[in-house]
């Protein structure tokens, strides 16, 4: 294979490399993310609502570009299109075939495919212990995400008993957090749930601060905060299930 193959381009190479190089078996699931490059983010946010009923998709509307003397610059928004699943080489190549023809189409750039081992999806889309969420904001960051880029808060809280949830929520109001869910049916272990939702943003100074005064409010009624995620209440519902233990 030549050094100077695309392997985001050539999918016969990219599998050989897999398998020859890292060991890849057929059956072993991946993560297979395709990227369209454009100019125009509306068209590439109509793309993305052609195909979310089939993939996860995500727009980038900020790409840093950074060019051989590693100098960096600002580049065109990506959409990414992303499959989890043991893929053939055959079935990449469908996929990729299908990308490409919508980028004639649309007068987008296809930039070809890339794969990662899978993500655990417990780790990503569970509740981050507060002490790790500011990490965790960083890591979006490098993802593209602005500074002081607007960004849901949603954090969960614990307390022994439904007494005590509802003097917390009480408490939680006359300290200006007004909105939140509670959850009336104790889990596992008998404690009951509360989340708070705050409109925050890509700050980890004021995350922190946030956190430690929700922390304190909690800790006076017996509870803790046992969790941070940047959720609005739509996606707690989606990703946990209305019914579900959060």
């Amino acid at each position: 294979m030549s050094e100077e193959t695309d392997l985001s381009l050539d999918v016969d190479s990219l599998f050989d490399h897999l398998k020859n190089n890292l060991g890849h078996e057929l059956g072993d699931e991946k993560e297979w993310v395709f990227a369209l490059r454009g100019e125009d983010l509306e068209l590439l946010q109509q793309v993305a609502q052609d195909l979310e009923d089939e993939f996860i998709v995500h727009i980038q509307e900020t790409v840093e570009e950074v060019d051989a003397e590693g100098n960096s610059s600002s580049g065109p928004p990506a959409l990414c299109i992303v499959q989890r699943a043991a893929l053939t080489a055959d079935e990449v190549k469908a996929i990729a075939g299908r990308l490409q023809a919508i980028a004639a189409e649309r007068a987008l750039v296809y930039e070809g495919v890339t794969c990662y081992e899978p993500i655990d999806e417990e780790e990503l889309f569970g509740w981050i212990p507060p002490d790790e969420a500011g990490w965790r904001l960083r890591n979006m960051s490098d993802c593209g995400i602005e500074e002081n880029e607007e960004l849901p808060w949603a954090f969960l809280l614990g307390t022994p008993s439904l007494d005590s949830m509802q003097t917390l929520a009480d408490d939680l109001t006359s300290h200006g957090f007004s909105d939140y869910d509670v959850y009336d049916e104790p889990d596992e272990e008998g404690e009951f749930g509360l989340c708070v939702f705050v409109a925050g943003r890509n700050n980890e100074a004021e995350l922190a601060e946030t956190a430690a005064k929700i922390a304190e409010v909690a800790a006076a009624r017996g509870g803790r905060l046992e969790g941070i995620q940047f959720y609005t209440r739509e996606d707690v519902d989606h990703v946990f299930g209305e019914d579900d233990e959060i």
